[in-house]
Formats: C-alpha cells, structure tokens, sequence
C-alpha cells in the first residue's frame, strides 16, 4: 500500500512538473482563441500564426464587418486570414488587383469600433507590389499594450516570415501571392506613430535569406 501511494505522488509530482513545463516557458502553448500553438521546427522556440486562404463569403461576418463599401472589393474575394499568439487580422484586394486592404484585431482604445477589429489599412499596389507597410497602431491586445500592424512585402523565394517577439518568433506563412500582415508588441511608439519589427524572411525549408529590421510610420 506504502508503495502505490509512492507511486501515485511520485506520478502526480510529474504531471504537475510537466504542465508547468508547458505553461511556464518563454514559447506560448496557445494562439488568441485557445488553438495549440504550432513550431516552425527550423526556427527553435518559434509559433507559427495560422494562415488561411478563404473567399468573402465563406468569412461571413467577419469579412462583411471589414470589406469597406463602395471600395470595389467582391464579397466573395480572396481573402489571407490570420490568427497569431495576440493578433489577428484579414487582408484582401480589390477586384482590379489596385488597392489592398486589411482589418486588424484587438481593443479598440477610442471604442468606436465592434470587435474583433479595432484598425484598418488600405494601400496602392504598384505592379502588384506594396511600397508602404501601411503601419496601424490603433489597436491594443487583452493586457491593454498597444500592438502594431504592418505588412511585408516577402523577397523572391520566400515563404515565411519571422517576427521576433522578444521571447520567441512568430512565424507567418506567405499566402496567396499577397503581403504579410504581421503584428508585434515590441517596438511601438504610439506617441511618435513608429513603429519597428525585427524580421527575418525565409525560403520553404526554414533557410534565411534576408534579416533586418522593418521600421514604419503612421501614414499622414
């Protein structure tokens, strides 16, 4: 009998250890709404966001709530979903292939809009490439810190993008030909209307091909 108890506290003693392993580390186990976070195996300690090419319709609400009226922009678009560790946004195009747009996730500070967005982008696409990141910081994560959204335009042969967060990278999969959306808490002046994100592009296989820091301003 002695030596079951042992064991069951022995046992017990490691499942306790285990989850605060996993609760504990620097790398969230968990995206923004409770999905497990995934590694980018190239990458140690890195979360990927997940990525998804949907069209207008299949979003719903989500999308209808987003698509600005009157912009061109189908409800059944191409739309590049995104749900990171604290962010989320939705970027999509307008039929002419001209203007891209985007709606980003968080707490609307100045409450003036539902969630989940609280900011939207919209920039000209020159031969189908973005020459301004399109920086929003209107936005603030479930702890009140104040986020910062922007694109990037991926080099040739890149497929991923890494964000470094501080305590681990998050990593964003290049979708549907379009700029990544990305988003940080590092790096936000919102008094001066800066921010900077520390990215590193990669090809397929996780090898690096550009590094360097992406350092954006509130359009005036």
């Amino acid at each position: 009998m002695g030596l079951d108890r042992l064991s069951v506290t022995v046992l017990l003693f490691a499942v306790v250890l285990l989850a605060s392993c996993d609760s504990g580390g620097d790398r969230p186990a968990r995206l923004l709404y409770g999905q497990a976070a995934q590694e980018f195996r190239p990458v140690s300690g890195s979360v990927i966001a997940l990525g998804r090419v949907l069209d207008g319709t299949t979003l719903g609400r989500r999308f209808a709530s987003c698509r600005p009226s009157g912009a061109g922009v189908r409800t059944d678009a191409v739309v590049v979903e995104r749900t990171g560790v604290f962010g989320e946004s939705l970027t999509f195009a307008d039929s002419g292939r001209k203007i891209l747009y985007a709606c980003d996730g968080g707490v609307d500070a100045a409450g003036e809009r539902k969630p989940p967005w609280c900011g939207s982008s919209a920039g000209l696409l020159y031969g189908g490439k973005l020459l301004d990141p399109r920086l929003d910081i209107a936005c603030r994560d479930r702890k009140g810190r104040p986020l910062a959204y922007a694109w990037v335009e991926p080099a040739a042969g890149v497929r991923w993008i890494g964000v470094d967060q501080g305590t681990y990278t998050e990593i964003y999969e290049a979708l549907a030909g379009l700029p990544v959306r990305i988003v940080s808490a590092r790096g936000v002046q919102p008094s001066r209307a800066r921010a900077t994100f520390d990215v590193t592009q990669y090809d397929s296989r996780g090898k690096e091909l550009v590094k360097g820091k992406l350092e954006a301003q509130v359009a005036g």
